[in-house]
């Protein structure tokens, strides 16, 4: 085999997981998916027993523990679920050139709130006039607006955001469509970080396709290395990131400042709700759901 070198990154790979599960599966199998990191999914009914599922990886050596995680999901579904046994699972790998178009065919601009389209940047979407269209490149990191987690922040930050000028601090800000978001909706400074160099990378070149960088930076890492405190947090992440992450989130932010969390199944929001109103330094505002999913707000005192 002839190996070619050069300058420049490798191509990226995608490993592409299909398989066929009962319709009343595919939400839980889909959250699951994406709770391993999918960087995207599919739903179509081609498959002969049931819906037919396709989850998209990225290749970086995880994969292995994403299908061992998948096989253990299944079979504790069985017992609720028996004809889950008959999922089989198929794994194929992508180029980038073939992962790309594959999502191009599936991947169209659809309204999350009366006011917010996302749409992919293949698409000629014209928004009506007081919409919002944020552009996001499907797939390269968690957030282009279909997960039910993050249309959540959406609708809180839109409802938050009333006022001009506000700043806000994006936690795990994944593809930046939180970030870029506060920015269209008129924030004065936004700050979107991530531990993933994948992720920062493309929130940075959504943020500059969105034309919001004289509003929005992205920064690699944790929260800190911050110093100062913001008008809104907003941390989309999982119960136990939000549990560990309680003192810094409430330490970034103002006083009166507005708290978004999500990534949380229903009873974990109540568990979570309780673990943060116990600091006595928060005002509750009532949950939002979406599906299993919720969406907690609090108001800083």
């Amino acid at each position: 085999m002839k190996v070619k070198k050069g300058g420049g990154k490798p191509p990226r790979r995608w490993l592409l997981i299909s398989l066929n599960v009962p319709g009343y599966s595919i939400e839980a199998v889909s959250n699951f998916l994406m709770e391993q990191g999918a960087t995207g999914i599919e739903e179509n009914g081609e498959g002969q027993k049931g819906e037919r599922l396709k989850a998209y990886f990225l290749r970086d050596g995880r994969e292995g523990g994403v299908l061992r995680a998948l096989r253990r999901y299944l079979k504790s579904l069985r017992a609720i679920q028996p004809k889950i046994s008959q999922a089989k699972i198929k794994t194929v790998t992508l180029p980038e050139q073939d992962w790309g178009e594959k999502w191009k065919r599936f991947f169209k601009p659809f309204r999350v709130t009366s006011r917010v389209v996302v749409n992919p940047p293949w698409s000629s979407f014209q928004p009506k006039k007081n919409e919002v269209s944020i552009v996001i490149n499907p797939g390269m990191a968690f957030g282009t607006g279909t997960h039910a987690t993050t249309k959540l922040c959406i609708r809180a930050l839109e409802k938050g955001l009333k006022r001009k000028g506000l700043s806000v601090l994006d936690v795990g800000t994944g593809s930046g469509i939180l970030s870029i978001l506060a920015g269209r909706m008129g924030a004065g400074e936004v700050l979107g970080v991530d531990t993933d160099e994948v992720a920062v990378e493309a929130a940075r070149e959504n943020v500059r396709r969105n034309r919001v960088s004289d509003v929005v930076k992205v920064r690699k890492g944790g929260i800190g290395a911050i110093r100062r405190q913001f008008d809104v947090v907003v941390a989309n992440i999982d119960l136990k990131g939000l549990q560990r992450m309680r003192q810094a989130l409430l330490r970034h932010l103002k006083r009166k400042g507005l708290l978004v969390l999500s990534g949380l199944l229903e009873g974990e929001g109540d568990r979570l709700r309780e673990y943060y109103m116990e600091t006595g330094h928060l005002r509750w505002a009532q949950p939002t759901r979406e599906g299993e999913w919720v969406c907690l707000t609090f108001q800083k005192k």
